[in-house]
């Protein structure tokens, strides 16, 4: 495996949010961390990148604790966009792209030829190239997500964390995104691990789901045989209607809310 989840568990205080976690998932992955608003999936996504330190447990990378690593260390490795970037300079997509490879650079030392060059790499792969030397707030919400997902990318990451990815944005753009993720995963062999609670895209987008219920998980696997109609009533208390669609896998239907016996 070369990222490994080990009985991570993690509180604020006396609360504990994340307990006893444990995964195992290869690059070419794209895994789905799914559950409800507070099940502890963005606090894990945290413990993941060594943001939290967890109370117990370890994460290992390509076999070495993260624990062990220095912060730089672990971004030229991992790469982790949030739910929200709060943009308070009018930077250039270019410079704001640019900033990913600070993993890469010494304290004193400027952007090179090679800089430059992953730079470009990383706006073409997110297909904002065109768009270079715009304003980072000029742009709409789904460019400024690719713009973000691009400096993830400029760090040559082997891991790409990415929290509630197609929040606020509208559903085209939506399905662009996820249909961008899959095709890096694909092209650049980098595990990609998913939070969200969008349970129709993660269907059809993702190869690994895990369910996540009051900080611990209640069933992990392909996706095809865990994004069951079962789980999605136990863990969102909806009921669905699951098929089979030749175009792009799983097709989630909501039908309504299941309001028990």
């Amino acid at each position: 495996m070369d990222l490994t989840v080990n009985n991570v568990r993690y509180s604020y205080g006396s609360k504990e949010v994340v307990k006893g976690v444990s995964f195992g998932a290869d690059r070419g992955e794209v895994v789905g961390i799914l559950g409800q608003n507070g099940c502890g999936k963005t606090t894990l996504l945290r413990c993941i990148n060594g943001s939290n330190k967890p109370t117990s447990g370890n994460v290992v990378l390509d076999g070495e604790d993260t624990s062990e690593m220095s912060k730089k260390a672990i971004a030229r490795k991992m790469a982790f966009v949030t739910q929200t970037n709060n943009v308070t300079f009018p930077f250039t997509v270019f410079e704001t792209v640019m900033m990913g490879r600070y993993a890469h650079q010494t304290f004193v030392s400027e952007e090179s030829d090679h800089d430059v060059d992953i730079v470009t790499q990383a706006m073409a792969d997110a297909g904002i190239l065109d768009f270079r030397d715009r304003r980072i707030n000029e742009l709409s919400g789904g460019e400024r997500r690719r713009v973000f997902i691009a400096q993830a990318l400029a760090q040559e990451p082997e891991i790409l964390l990415l929290d509630e990815p197609t929040l606020h944005l509208d559903i085209n753009h939506q399905f662009d995104l996820l249909e961008l993720v899959r095709r890096l995963s694909r092209e650049k062999n980098i595990l990609i691990l998913i939070v969200t609670h969008d349970i129709i895209l993660a269907s059809r987008y993702c190869d690994k789901i895990v369910f996540m219920e009051k900080g611990e998980i209640r069933d992990i696997g392909e996706t095809e045989l865990v994004a069951t109609a079962e789980n999605y009533r136990r863990i969102f208390k909806i009921i669905t209607e699951i098929s089979q669609d030749p175009r792009f896998g799983l097709d989630v239907k909501l039908v309504e809310r299941d309001h028990g016996e």
